[in-house]
């Protein structure tokens, strides 16, 4: 198990914990399923965003994976710093992810996001590249979006056959009564559950094409247009 001690987080801390009147969300849970892939699954990645992402972090169980090591971390609310800036991976969070990488090694990497679901044409926009340098996210339903993580730390400290996900969820503070959230919290679960017990790269791919052709068929063609030709999709 990885010695979070170095990088100054409490092992023995799950769940909630207030401190002078504010919540923090920090979350760690380590699964022993013997020997298999590592997935490492990051959410509270920035800004309060892991107050709707630990309603999913925290109710993932042992019995959701196949073999393998996992780790699932919560961090607690911090200021919002675009993960596509360099200067993110200079903030606290960033020096632990990027720790937490070099030291798990994972073989599935995924970021729970979520996101204002105002922003949702921007974020789904075919001139992101454009103007942020990085493809639209891709919508599999229900406003649910996926995609690729930073270039920053795609291109360099993840392996080239790491299962590299971002998972988008709009945040529970920014949706109305006529929003359908049992639909989207269906969606989303059911993608993370895909990632959960896939055994490999192969068995990933395979779970994405049958399930979501178009949007796989998207994600070779943004990974070509932002990694290149001889880069492997997700």
């Amino acid at each position: 198990m990885i010695p979070y001690q170095n990088i100054n987080v409490n092992i023995c801390l799950v769940g909630q914990r207030e401190l002078k009147k504010k919540i923090l969300m920090f979350y760690y849970h380590y699964i022993n399923n013997g020997n298999g892939p590592k997935k490492l699954f990051i959410s509270g990645v920035h800004g309060g965003e892991g107050e709707s992402s630990f309603y999913f972090i925290k109710n993932l169980k042992k019995e959701d994976f196949y073999k393998g090591q996992i780790y699932i971390i919560n961090f607690d609310k911090s200021k919002y710093i675009s993960t596509l800036k360099k200067e993110f991976y200079e903030t606290k969070i960033g020096k632990k992810i990027i720790y937490l990488i070099e030291n798990i090694k994972p073989d599935f990497y995924t970021e729970f996001h979520c996101y204002d679901i105002n922003n949702f044409e921007n974020l789904t926009s075919k001139d992101r590249m454009g103007s942020e340098g990085v493809p639209p996210l891709i919508h599999i339903g229900n406003f649910i979006l996926v995609s690729s993580v930073s270039p920053y730390i795609r291109m360099k400290y993840l392996k080239k056959e790491t299962v590299c996900k971002t998972l988008e969820f709009p945040c529970f503070n920014k949706i109305n009564d006529n929003f359908n959230l049992n639909d989207s919290i269906k969606t989303y679960k059911d993608f993370i559950k895909m990632i959960a017990i896939s055994t490999s790269r192969k068995s990933f791919n395979d779970k994405m094409k049958n399930k979501y052709p178009t949007e796989y068929d998207l994600a070779i063609k943004y990974t070509k247009e932002i990694f290149g030709g001889n880069f492997l999709p997700f």
